[in-house]
């Protein structure tokens, strides 16, 4: 038979030929076919082939061969299979494995398929015995590493090594399954198989084997484990290369341990090698993600002078750092410099981008930057749009972000954003509609997709179908967290559906799963119910298991068994806890302590902190029972629990605790053992400060043991201790109220040698110390002389002036001072006004009394005491009002007496007021508050007050004044 050598006009005459009937040899239609597949005319081999195979014309294997490739060459793998699957079992001599290897590699390279290929792959094995290369299978499971499927990896290598094929796989395949392993975040995967792969033989682990486990061990934490297996491979005299220590800094850095990847990168460079590309981009992405932006840019330009050209990864890194330190300008001035270089940017370095405006909120900058993707023809996939849906949803911009979901096709991530957001918002329809649209979708769930659903049911009380979700999670190969252990048992304890919580949570006590979270919401639930002895078991396994129990927890146990059982069941349930021979208890111990207290139960809490004691298990609340002994005058209680402790609980004793019971049994009178206490401390190693010695000496002067105070001032120096300002304030104070003047001014003059400012309350108390008696002249000379151009004078200087140019009766000194002071902008107080007043009047000069009432009557802090008084009194008529209306009338003597009713009743005691009235002024507390407060006993205010009656002639007040305050002490 004659060809022609044009092929397109030898197939026609061909198909002709074939039409009317003629048949040509097998060997010519062989010969024909070999021809048009050298020259590539697949499709007319294909075409050809249909021809004969309607005309039922018997070919060879051979056509059946150059067919099947024909069909490979197109690309057309769908008809190749099934014309191979057709074909196979005819031939006995098929040329099966370039075939199907051909076949294979189509559908999971070119299709990217590997499920199809793995399909393939089976069907062959089980059913035609046909075996494709070694070369396949490891393809294969190439392939599934990158796409992080290790389960059809592990598969397809399981029939590689089976008895059938028996192919052997290389260190390179090892080292890809444990990449993949670790790159899906199993690295105990990962390191189990390599494990049984040496164990078994079938792996002698090479450098590529090694760099790998190295990453493996570093995820894991294993750092320990890293450095022996550097060591014996140190010892094996094996080489590492840049490779090995860039995966071991790598590991370093993904693990958090910035500064033992630093370390050895240091230690690589000492050894000589090298960095390239790869090692500086993993330096300098870590050291971004750290936030060190300023080292990174210091590598960049080391690499760069270097002579290593940084590549889009090593610009990306630096970007992802500065977004996220939030300096967006500069991101983009490097994006810029990368487009004007003419490197190529991606999409991830977009996305990195997007999320850092995103997160600074510019929302409109982000979807001009999706334009601008699409305008350099990068075609944005679901991580960018995820990256601007997850903006939106943290702007509060749910709805848009759901609406630009319904736009693309959506990932477990979309979804679980969306939905996360609607629950957030508590948006009940919402969360129900993102639930619809993601089972229609049927996208494979994950396990926080999972615990995103189940916290959905569980905000839109759909209980029963989170617990049908959480039944069914076996069935998707979904194992519950402890998350999702948790949020279960939270959700049917917030219901009050016990039985059922118990139930979830004796399946997690059953996992491998511990969470502290359940066990705190179990007993917490079970103490609601009153099932208190459960309460207690659960209790003592959370213990026995290493967990920590909740405060909260802790103090609703104890609450529970003291609303049930009163402090006899908290102390029954502390000696239960005293039987476990556990440093747990401790803080059981101290929240009984600290509710006991808050209760009263002041016996029951000293009983506990002995259990403590005995223990050796240092208390949290020593101040706490310690202040609330003192509060309740038992002081020497406090004592005796600090002095007769156990050394081992004496360090929780500091000085704050000291001072506490100091002050406490110096306000009590117990002078003798405040100082033995000091002793004590001292003895103990705790530095007792000088607020613990102004807190002694203070109340040694308030019980008139002035002599004392100073022989401890003395003493001071002796035990390594400076005086203070408030020292010398609280002697000098109290020696200028003893009328030691020359005393008081010594101290002064030590004072202010010593380098220390005396305060305005130091010098005041001179001044009105010897303008009480009458010593204007002294006090003239300490202010002119002593006080000015050290402090500023304030009301009560001035009117302590004033005061004593009144008892002399030189009004016009008086008013010179009050004047000169008025221009400086400092007015007299209440008792400055009155007593320039009454002085006035006194002489007959009512005009200028009438003058200084009016200025008297609009001054603040003469204002703000009788507005005190009205609302004290609660009268219908303003004393301010009735004041204003005595002053315009002239009739100054009767303002005055009630200026001087208003001063008694605030100062010191008025007729009309009760005891406990006049303690509320000076002390702003009512009657309860004295006695729990105990101002009674503070003898200072008492001296002073009595003292100051006396001193008028108003001897009849000072005696119903001790008699109230009688009236006020504890029996």
């Amino acid at each position: 038979m004659k060809l022609h050598h044009r092929t397109s006009s030898g197939l026609f005459s061909l198909q002709s030929l074939l039409k009317s009937g003629f048949s040509p040899t097998l060997n010519s239609i062989d010969r024909f076919l070999r021809y048009l597949y050298r020259r590539q005319k697949f499709n007319c081999i294909v075409h050809l082939y249909s021809q004969l195979d309607s005309r039922q014309v018997h070919i060879n294997h051979r056509i059946y061969s150059i067919v099947s490739w024909a069909f490979l060459n197109l690309n057309r793998y769908e008809d190749a299979e099934k014309f191979i699957n057709t074909q196979i079992s005819k031939a006995s001599i098929f040329p099966r494995t370039h075939m199907l290897d051909s076949l294979i590699h189509g559908f999971s390279v070119t299709r990217d398929n590997p499920n199809k290929g793995l399909s393939i792959l089976r069907d062959c094995l089980q059913n035609h015995g046909a075996f494709p290369s070694s070369l396949t299978f490891c393809s294969l499971i190439y392939r599934f590493v990158s796409k992080g499927e290790m389960d059809n990896a592990l598969e397809v290598l399981e029939m590689m090594t089976n008895k059938k094929v028996n192919y052997p796989f290389d260190n390179f395949v090892s080292s890809a399954v444990i990449s993949g392993f670790c790159r899906i975040g199993k690295p105990e995967l990962a390191l189990g198989f390599f494990e049984s792969a040496v164990d078994s033989g079938v792996l002698v682990p090479n450098h590529v084997t090694y760099t790998t486990l190295v990453s493996a061990l570093c995820q894991l934490g294993k750092v320990d484990e890293v450095r022996d297996l550097v060591r014996r491979l140190e010892d094996e005299r094996f080489e590492f290369d840049c490779v090995f220590y860039s995966n071991w800094i790598h590991g370093y850095f993904k693990g958090g341990a910035l500064m033992d990847a630093l370390m050895l990168d240091r230690k690589m460079v000492e050894k000589g090698i090298s960095r390239d590309a790869v090692s500086y981009s993993i330096l300098i992405d870590g050291l971004s993600k750290e936030g060190n932006i300023k080292k990174s840019f210091g590598l960049l330009g080391k690499m760069i002078k270097e002579g290593i050209e940084p590549n889009l990864i090593t610009y990306t890194a630096i970007i992802r750092g500065i977004c996220r330190k939030g300096k967006l300008e500069e991101a983009f001035a490097l994006f810029d410099r990368i487009l004007n270089m003419g490197i190529e940017v991606d999409e991830f370095l977009y996305v990195t981008l997007i999320d850092g405006v995103c997160r600074k909120g510019n929302l409109n900058r982000a979807f001009s930057m999706l334009g601008d993707m699409e305008q350099r023809g990068i075609q944005p996939s679901i991580l960018t749009y995820n990256t601007v849906i997850n903006g939106l949803c943290r702007a509060g911009r749910v709805s848009e972000a759901d609406e630009i979901s319904k736009g693309v096709v959506g990932d477990v991530f979309t979804y679980s954003t969306l939905l996360n957001s609607y629950i957030k918002e508590e948006n009940t329809d919402a969360v129900l509609e993102v639930r619809r649209r993601f089972e229609e979708a049927k996208i494979p769930m994950d396990l926080v997709m999972c615990n995103i659903l189940l916290k959905a049911f569980l905000l839109v009380g759909a209980y029963s179908e989170a617990d049908a979700l959480y039944r069914a999670m076996p069935d998707m190969d979904l194992t519950p967290d402890t998350v999702t252990y948790s949020m279960m048992i939270e959700g049917f304890c917030k219901i009050g559906q016990i039985e059922e919580a118990l139930e979830i949570f004796n399946e997690l006590r059953k996992s491998s799963v511990s969470s502290a979270v359940c066990y705190n919401w179990i007993i917490d639930a079970l103490c609601k119910k009153g099932m208190l002895e459960t309460a207690t078991d659960v209790l003592i396994e959370l213990w026995e298991k290493g967990l920590c129990l909740d405060i909260r927890t802790s103090r609703n146990v104890l609450h529970s068994i003291h609303a049930n059982r009163g402090e006899k069941g908290i102390l029954s349930f502390v000696y239960t806890l005293d039987q476990l021979n556990s440093d747990r208890c401790r803080g059981m111990f101290n929240d009984a302590i600290f509710i006991l207290c808050k209760r009263g139960y002041f016996e029951a809490a000293i009983k506990v902190y002995m259990i403590m004691s005995r223990k050796r298990l240092t208390i949290t609340y020593p101040s706490m029972i310690l202040k609330i002994l003192v509060d309740n005058l038992r002081a020497l209680d406090a004592y005796s629990l600090v002095v007769n402790a156990e050394e081992t609980t004496l360090p929780s004793v500091d000085v704050v605790d000291y001072t506490i019971i100091i002050d406490g049994l110096c306000k009590e009178g117990f002078l003798v053992k405040a100082l033995d206490l000091c002793s004590f401390a001292k003895s103990r190693g705790v530095m007792l400060n000088i607020i613990t010695y102004n807190s002694l000496i203070n109340r040694l002067c308030q019980h008139g043991c002035l002599v004392e105070a100073l022989r401890l001032f003395d003493s001071l120096e002796n035990i390594g201790l400076d005086p203070s300002e408030v020292t010398y304030g609280i002697l000098i104070d109290n020696l200028c109220k003893e009328g030691l003047f020359l005393d008081a001014e010594k101290l002064l003059d030590s004072m202010v040698s010593k380098g220390l400012v005396p305060n305005i309350l130091i010098y005041n108390s001179i001044i009105d110390g010897y303008c009480r008696l009458g010593q204007t002249e002294e006090a003239m000379r300490v202010l002119t002389r002593k006080m000015m151009g050290r402090v500023t004078p304030d009301a009560f200087t001035v009117s302590s002036m004033i005061k004593g140019y009144c008892k002399k009766g030189d009004m016009e000194e008086a008013l010179r001072v009050f004047a000169e002071f008025k221009d400086e902008n400092i007015s007299a107080d209440f008792l400055g006004f009155l007593f320039l007043i009454k002085g006035f009047c006194t002489k007959g000069r009512m005009e200028e009394a009438r003058g200084l009432l009016r200025e008297m009557l609009v001054s603040e802090s003469a204002i703000k005491l009788i507005n005190r008084v009205d609302e004290e009194l609660v009268e219908s008529e303003s004393i301010r009002g009735f004041l204003v209306e005595l002053c315009e009338q002239g009739r100054v003597p009767q303002a005055i007496k009630i200026l001087e009713e208003i001063s008694s009743t605030i100062y010191l005691s008025g007729k009309s007021l009760g005891s406990s009235q006049m303690l509320q002024f000076l002390n702003g507390v009512n009657e309860q508050q004295v006695k729990k407060e105990d101002y009674a006993y503070d003898f200072h205010t008492l001296h002073s007050t009595i003292r100051s009656l006396c001193s008028s002639g108003k001897l009849k007040q000072a005696n119903e004044f001790v008699m109230s305050v009688l009236s006020c002490m504890p029996k």
